[in-house]
């Protein structure tokens, strides 16, 4: 099979007038991410990895942390999987119960793919602690 033929799983948000899909995270998404919010992210991830070993329950449970304590990254993350980038403005006026449903469909189908939850928290820090080095070296 090609990447042409490849359908990539996908999960819908519903809304009371219309509904929106989004995906699991990209190499790309997550450098999105990791590039406007690294050092933050590194410490969300840096506290949620505290907790052991991970489950793809435990990390659809870190969604509702997440909106309060970084909501504009929840927003962006929303955007990205639903393949709109920049249109965090437009996730972040979703409906409080829009956002968890969003991002929990996200955190399965991203860890589906992904070889599981744990693996994928540790590349992202691996990630946001080499931009966040990048950046303060550049700064010198």
């Amino acid at each position: 099979m090609s990447l042409k033929q490849l359908r990539l799983p996908e999960a819908k948000v519903e809304l009371p007038d219309g509904d929106f899909v989004v995906r699991g995270l990209s190499l790309n998404d997550v450098s999105i991410l990791v590039q406007r919010h690294g050092k933050r992210l590194n410490e969300l991830f840096q506290q949620f990895a505290e907790q052991g070993d991970l489950t793809t329950e435990m990390v659809a449970a870190f969604a509702l942390p997440l909106l309060q304590s970084a909501p504009e990254i929840a927003a962006e993350l929303i955007a990205c999987a639903a393949g709109d980038p920049d249109d965090a403005e437009i996730a972040a006026r979703l409906p409080f119960p829009v956002q968890i449903d969003a991002l929990e469909k996200i955190a399965n189908l991203t860890f589906e793919a992904g070889g599981g939850p744990k693996k994928l928290l540790e590349t992202v820090v691996r990630l946001a602690q080499g931009t966040t080095s990048l950046l303060e070296s550049l700064k010198t």
